[in-house]
């Protein structure tokens, strides 16, 4: 019974905090701090805030045409028009402007979030605010407000949306806006700033261009920092020259450091350390832990299509949290969970090295093609160059768990492009990182360390000769490898394969193996790691061990003429089972090794020889 009783006093605490936080919404609104829909009609008039250069927030006029009924995510859009001597100067509404708060009679209606592209109208749509206010809610609450009846005109309504787009279809005349009245559809996107890249250039811009296309970003090339701001990127806060406040402009960082990947957006509300902003989802990741800093805004740029501000990231200010249909919300003077990377490459002709530095954020869906383009960029910007070489690559991964490092080696050749070569494993390993079967890796570190050469250090198997063909179990076989350097002379080398004392007589295979032959199977191998490993340790270690480049590898393969005793002989023939692969003995070298050979050889019976002699 008491139990019971505990129960139930549970629910009304829970209640009633529910309750309350309703209320304190409520409240909110009545207390002139928020315009409800409910309120909002066409003609009324307000003001909104961005920052058109700087960091400095400024205003500009804006017209309510109308109501339209929303569907999904979003419940209702507020229709606009937007106007004043920056938005005209800047060719109109700017991708960066989303999330910039708008004002009616000094209370906050919402957010910009939708514009009209292809035009050079500066209509919009407006997240409402209480629309925003939802994701407050996330990750700790699942109750569901009651429902409100707006006023709708009808003048548009919602006719489909994905995750790019919103269509409205026209259904009346509006001789306010006789742009609108031809139209059957007018198609809004989000004014999500384009992802400014500072860091990466040329091929590399655009191999990530190409990677963050299924996340509908799209990449412009960035102009720098600014250097007049001090930036450390180990400490997170404000800057006491500039607060974060409602209409201030912030950037969403997927990497920070040495390479900054940044888009920017607008704050819509600020209530003690959170924020809201956007008015529409960034990556719709739901929880997330992304990189959030200040932006120094430099210009708004015309464009074709749609404007777009172009800035640089300042002081890193906090993280963001949510990532909903109706907005991000952020946590102000916090650090997000990053994942430190590290990259060296050093020319070994010339000594000189170079090295990178990035805070990535923390998701596997970006993961693998940031730290494949972020490699090739340092690797190219070490070189100064494109084209031939020969690469000593180590890749340190490690975990917030014991057992969750990795180290893995290995050594590539390319005659046109060593520097994409040399991240041929990668996407790999992220892959068996991220979708292991047995526990979640919270990375964090990734240290690349890379060693170019532009000579063709390659060498190919020319000849395998056995010291003995016939050899008895326990023995060491040995087999002296030719190897023929790229134009030099050939080198020898002995490969030494024990053969386990319990081996039956029987025929034989020795296979030698350069490494550089190999390259094609790695993708066998990673698929094979997955499913035979047992535990991520082992996977790790899998991967580690695999053969490398730079590798001679022998195996042995037996061939019994001992028959298992559930098989049927039939005519009396012998027949002859490969029962397993013995272990694989290998030889480190300093050049990639290619090409393949295999000698036949006997093992013989202890015991007859004894008779015999």
């Amino acid at each position: 019974m008491e139990i019971k009783l505990n129960k139930i006093i549970c629910i009304k605490i829970i209640f009633i905090l529910l309750i309350l936080f309703s209320m304190g919404i409520n409240l909110a609104f009545s207390q002139n701090i928020f315009m409800p829909i409910s309120e909002i009609t066409p003609g009324m008039k307000g003001i909104g805030k961005t920052v058109f250069h700087g960091t400095q927030i400024e205003t500009f006029q804006v017209d309510i045409i109308d109501i339209v009924k929303g569907e999904g995510g979003i419940s209702y859009f507020i229709l606009a028009n937007l106007s004043g001597d920056k938005i005209e100067k800047g060719g109109g509404i700017s991708a960066g402007m989303s999330g910039s708060p708008v004002y009616i009679d000094d209370r906050l209606i919402g957010a910009v979030s939708y514009a009209w592209e292809m035009s050079e109208h500066n209509l919009c749509l407006v997240t409402p605010i209480q629309e925003m206010l939802e994701i407050f809610k996330f990750p700790y609450d699942n109750y569901q407000t009651i429902a409100q009846e707006y006023k709708i005109n009808n003048f548009l309504c919602f006719a489909g949306e994905n995750t790019s787009k919103i269509i409205m279809k026209n259904t009346m005349e509006n001789n306010s806006f006789p742009e609108l009245t031809d139209r059957e559809e007018i198609i809004f996107y989000p004014v999500v700033s384009p992802i400014i890249i500072n860091g990466i250039k040329g091929r590399t811009l655009d191999r990530l261009n190409s990677s963050l296309k299924k996340f509908n970003l799209m990449t412009i090339q960035g102009i720098g920092f600014n250097e007049s701001n001090e930036i450390n990127f180990q400490e997170v806060g404000e800057s006491p020259s500039n607060k974060i406040k409602a209409g201030s402009a912030i950037g969403i960082q997927l990497t920070r450091g040495d390479v900054n990947i940044t888009s920017i957006g607008t704050v819509t509300y600020r209530e003690g350390d959170k924020i809201l902003a956007l008015g529409h989802p960034f990556l719709k990741k739901g929880r997330v832990s992304f990189l959030l800093s200040a932006i120094h805004v430099y210009h708004s740029l015309p464009n074709m299509v749609m404007p777009f501000k172009l800035g640089s990231p300042l002081n890193l200010v906090g993280k963001v949290v949510q990532d909903r249909e109706a907005g991000v919300l952020a946590i102000l003077n916090s650090y997000p969970r990053i994942i430190p990377l590290k990259i060296k490459v050093t020319d070994v002709n010339s000594g000189l090295s170079y090295q990178m530095g990035v805070q990535m954020i923390n998701n596997y869906d970006l993961l693998e093609p940031l730290v494949s383009n972020i490699t090739v960029q340092a690797i190219d910007n070490a070189l100064d160059r494109i084209g031939i070489g020969t690469a000593q690559v180590e890749i340190e991964i490690k975990g917030e768990r014991k057992g969750q490092e990795l180290l893995r080696k290995n050594m590539y050749y390319s005659s046109d492009d060593i520097a994409i070569q040399a991240i041929t494993e990668i996407p790999e390993i992220i892959d068996l990182i991220a979708n292991n079967y047995f526990e979640i890796v919270d990375l964090t570190a990734i240290n690349i360390d890379i060693k170019i050469d532009n000579k063709k250090k390659i060498g190919r198997i020319e000849e395998v000769v056995l010291e003995d063909s016939s050899i008895k179990s326990g023995d060491h076989l040995e087999a002296k490898i030719k190897i023929r350097p790229f134009r030099g002379e050939l080198i020898e080398k002995m490969l030494t394969i024990q053969i386990p004392s319990d081996t039956p007589p029987g025929e034989a295979l020795l296979m030698v193996n350069g490494g550089g032959e190999l390259d094609n199977q790695q993708e066998e191998s990673v698929n094979s790691s997955k499913q035979d490993c047992k535990s991520l340790e082992e996977t790790f270690q899998d991967i580690s061990d695999r053969p490398r480049g730079n590798q001679i590898i022998g195996e042995v393969i037996i061939y019994s003429n001992e028959l298992p005793y559930e098989e049927n002989i039939s005519d009396g023939d012998l027949r002859k089972k490969e029962e397993e692969d013995l272990i694989i003995s290998r030889i480190e070298t300093d050049m990639i090794i290619e090409g393949y050979l295999e000698v036949d050889f006997t093992i013989e019976n202890e015991l007859i020889d004894q008779f015999a002699d």
